[in-house]
């Protein structure tokens, strides 16, 4: 695998992992945060349609309970667009630009669009697969073995043309 070349602007102690894959831990964290922002896009959606359904009829107006049940597929249908949106365009989702990450394929270069929806789908459908990462010699996810990708950490905000 070959790394990056280290910028001179990052710290030092960053210096010597910048193009390596990350590591389990690094990668859980930041799928909990881009959790959160899919939790924090369904409430808003939850909001929206109860909203709605005050708007429409405020004298008889109750909490939608019937979303509660199609929260699984909701959380589907935003997570995977939003996951392959991000790793198609930047190679980062929310959690991954926070914490210095980049989804990249074989040859380190961002991925295109099939690729970036096939891992976002094995990711929403498997996130067990993450896991994986722990006992591999590479780290690299299931999901990561099938798509043909990597986590890298990554700490600039350089594009893949400018690689």
């Amino acid at each position: 695998m070959t790394h990056t070349t280290p910028s001179s602007g990052l710290p030092a102690p960053a210096r010597e992992y910048q193009g390596r894959r990350a590591g389990v831990v690094t990668r859980l964290a930041a799928g909990f945060i881009d959790l959160l922002v899919v939790l924090v896009v369904i409430a808003a959606v939850y909001a929206g349609i109860a909203a709605s359904s005050f708007l429409i009829n405020p004298t008889s107006f109750h909490w939608p309970e019937s979303l509660g049940r199609s929260v699984p597929l909701i959380g589907f249908v935003i997570l995977t667009p939003y996951l392959t949106f991000c790793w198609w365009t930047t190679g980062r989702t929310y959690g991954n630009a926070l914490l210095g990450l980049r989804v990249v394929d074989s040859r380190q270069r961002k991925l295109h669009l099939v690729r970036a929806l096939f891992r976002a789908l094995l990711c929403a459908l498997f996130p067990i697969g993450l896991l994986w990462v722990a006992i591999s010699r590479t780290n690299r996810s299931i999901q990561d073995l099938l798509a043909h990708t990597s986590v890298i950490y990554d700490w600039t905000r350089k594009t893949d043309t400018e690689r």
